[in-house]
């Protein structure tokens, strides 16, 4: 992990918490971990209270055509596709549309496989033991035309355990639950997310990565070779993802999305129990992920202290300490994106950049930059209405 600690200590303990509140350290922040990275390009929005305080896009969106990056770029958000896909769900389950607690098989009949009676609570969570990727499965270059015709990349694949019992991670799992919509909805899946999400909070810069349709605005995507030149990420088709990690969305819009899951007037408070709620497994311990997000930045952290340096693990842990974090971070070819809500503080940050193998870092830096704004705000844990009660 190439993670230098003098970045978190420069951001998290030694910057002023006036300035940053006030978000003229935030740029800087941003330019120096864009330099020290080798990003392309970087786009970062921060939202407190409803309000728009940071929104801030350094670089380059395609360094062939030197297109700047602007934060209503789309970028390649991956996971946090899941995301917007569990908001979808929840809202369907009030309308009416779904129930998240019945199996597979009474959206799916036609579904044989193994994990037609997982529920769809246990596919939103990652319980559902449905399997991860295979070797060389991150990569398709073939085109699906529907979520369909992609449940037969793991169709009749075995499950890893009973369903509920563990916490398995799984895209698959995504493009599973997102076949259950569609059916239920009665629409192709792009419907699906404009008819629950995407429409409903008035969001434009948002599309799934359909390589085949031209898509103004779409940044370029990069990698970084052994010899830290900046080369074109490897061509891979989403299509069999979309659900799980195949949305683009510019760090504007989707900052707003952030902050309609914890605001009033998208979601409810039922709705906000069941998606910040931890899942609970068969032997009544829980998990660090609620319906489409982690929701216990502590216990993720805690889970993978062996990879981490002591100073690390120990500045992360107290950090997670200090607020109430629901999170997601995402990768794709070329791309790397971070969705952080702070509920009790009103402040959500969405970060996206168009390059590669830098998720630890920017997970890192984006939980950093959380606790620098909320450094002078020692009373906000006990204002406000808390997204879980």
């Amino acid at each position: 992990m190439r993670i230098v600690v003098s970045i978190i200590l420069a951001l998290s303990m030694q910057t002023s918490a006036a300035q940053a509140r006030q978000g003229s350290d935030v740029p800087a922040a941003l330019a120096g971990f864009a330099e020290q990275m080798h990003l392309p390009g970087i786009s970062l929005t921060i939202i407190e209270r409803g309000e728009v305080v940071v929104d801030e896009a350094l670089g380059l969106a395609d360094l062939e055509q030197q297109v700047p990056m602007r934060t209503s770029t789309l970028n390649r958000i991956g996971s946090i596709s899941k995301t917007m896909t569990a908001a979808a769900a929840i809202r369907m389950e009030t309308e009416g549309k779904i129930d998240l607690d019945r199996n597979v098989s009474v959206y799916l009949g036609d579904f044989d496989g193994p994990a037609r009676e997982v529920s769809l609570r246990q596919l939103a969570s990652h319980t559902g033991c449905v399997r991860g990727y295979h070797d060389g499965e991150g990569i398709s270059y073939q085109h699906y035309e529907d979520v369909f015709s992609a449940l037969e990349l793991f169709r009749g694949d075995a499950l890893e355990c009973v369903p509920g019992a563990h916490f398995i991670y799984s895209s698959y799992g995504y493009t599973l639950l997102s076949a259950a919509l569609v059916r239920a909805e009665g629409e192709a899946l792009p419907a699906v997310l404009q008819n629950e999400v995407w429409a409903p909070l008035g969001l434009e810069h948002v599309a799934f990565d359909d390589l085949r349709t031209v898509i103004p605005d779409r940044v370029r995507n990069y990698d970084l070779d052994e010899a830290g030149v900046l080369i074109n990420a490897p061509f891979s088709d989403s299509s069999y993802k979309y659900a799980g990690a195949g949305v683009l969305a510019s760090t504007h819009d989707l900052a707003r999305f952030g902050a309609a899951l914890t605001g009033g007037g998208f979601m409810t408070d039922r709705e906000k129990g069941e998606m910040f709620a931890p899942a609970t497994l068969t032997d009544g311990s829980t998990t660090d992920y609620g319906l489409g997000l982690y929701v216990d930045f502590g216990k993720f952290i805690d889970a993978r202290r062996e990879y981490l340096p002591p100073p690390l693990y120990e500045s992360l842990m107290a950090q997670a300490s200090q607020h109430r974090i629901y999170w997601h971070s995402g990768t794709s070819e070329g791309a790397v994106a971070i969705l952080m809500v702070a509920p009790d503080e009103g402040r959500v940050l969405a970060l996206a950049m168009n390059r590669g193998g830098v998720e630890k870092e920017a997970i890192v830096f984006a939980m950093s930059l959380m606790t620098m704004l909320a450094a002078d705000e020692p009373s906000t844990q006990n204002e406000g209405d808390s997204a879980s009660d």
